[in-house]
């Protein structure tokens, strides 16, 4: 295996790890209940590192619970702030908003 390539299995296995963190169902759920219980009505899932997570399986799965909860969710691009002295190429990502 090259190095380019091993860094690149390393990257999609941290970006996998961080996608099964965030759109675990059942911290979900319970992100859910502790929001309904203050009378939000959304819960958007925040991510701090700007990884488009939309795709992967873990994301796939937490929908198939929102549909089967009978919950609305949307992807809504967020921005990345930009660094005047460094600009990005990639400026926006998918981020989950779910409501009920």
């Amino acid at each position: 295996m090259k190095r380019a390539e091993s860094y690149y299995h390393m990257a999609a296995d941290v970006r996998r790890d961080l996608a099964n963190t965030l759109f675990n169902p059942d911290t979900v759920s319970n992100a859910i209940y502790e929001l309904a219980s203050l009378g939000q009505r959304h819960y958007r899932i925040v991510q701090e590192d700007p990884f488009d997570l939309s795709d992967t399986d873990a994301a796939h799965a937490l929908e198939e619970w929102l549909d089967s909860e009978e919950f609305h969710y949307v992807w809504r691009p967020a921005f990345i702030e930009q660094d005047p002295f460094r600009p990005s190429i990639v400026t926006e990502y998918a981020e989950l908003v779910i409501f009920w």
